[in-house]
């Protein structure tokens, strides 16, 4: 038998407020209710959970590899603990669920891991990036860093390159059965 689709809510799904999907349909953590700050996106999350959103803890042995991933494109300062418990959640998921997120970060680590993402109010990425640090200052590249450590000047986040890997769509997401 085949179930409904399902969702793995970021918390832009209740920040947005302009999710079409049914809140039964999706599965989210418990560090996005921390996220939230206004009272509209509390309430439309405790709306969400009396109308059926599973709130799952993250297994672990998942971050690693989204922790390996955001290292290699260098997105791990711009994730946070929820982006990557996020990013677990919908990793253990993938082929069954769709990731819902705004997030560039969040999306650009879910390309490269085959992630179906859906933008809430945002458009999806188009390119999957890989990122580098420059000096403001001497303009040598870097890894990694805040300040330049041959002049001491701040360093900036630049693209290093384009991979040419199409993130996939809800659109492009086959149904698939689950028990």
């Amino acid at each position: 038998m085949t179930e409904k689709q399902l969702y793995i809510a970021d918390s832009a799904v209740f920040i947005m407020g302009n999710c079409p999907f049914s809140y039964s349909q999706m599965i989210s953590i418990p560090g996005v209710e921390s996220e939230i700050k206004s009272e509209d996106a509390l309430l439309r999350f405790d709306i969400a959970k009396a109308e059926g959103l599973r709130i799952e803890a993250v297994d672990k042995s998942y971050t690693d590899e989204i922790k390996k991933h955001a290292e290699w494109t260098r997105d791990i300062d711009e994730l946070s603990k929820t982006d990557l418990d996020v990013l677990s959640k919908a990793l253990e998921y993938r082929g069954i669920a769709i990731l819902l997120t705004d997030d560039f970060a969040v999306q650009n680590i879910a390309t490269r891991l085959n992630i179906a993402v859906l933008p809430v109010a945002q458009r999806i990425i188009k390119d999957n990036i890989i990122w580098q640090k420059q000096c403001i200052g001497c303009f040598k590249y870097f890894k990694e860093g805040e300040e330049c450590p041959i002049c001491g000047s701040p360093l900036k986040k630049k693209m290093k390159k384009k991979l040419k890997k199409k993130p996939i769509s809800c659109y492009e997401q086959e149904t698939k059965e689950y028990e």
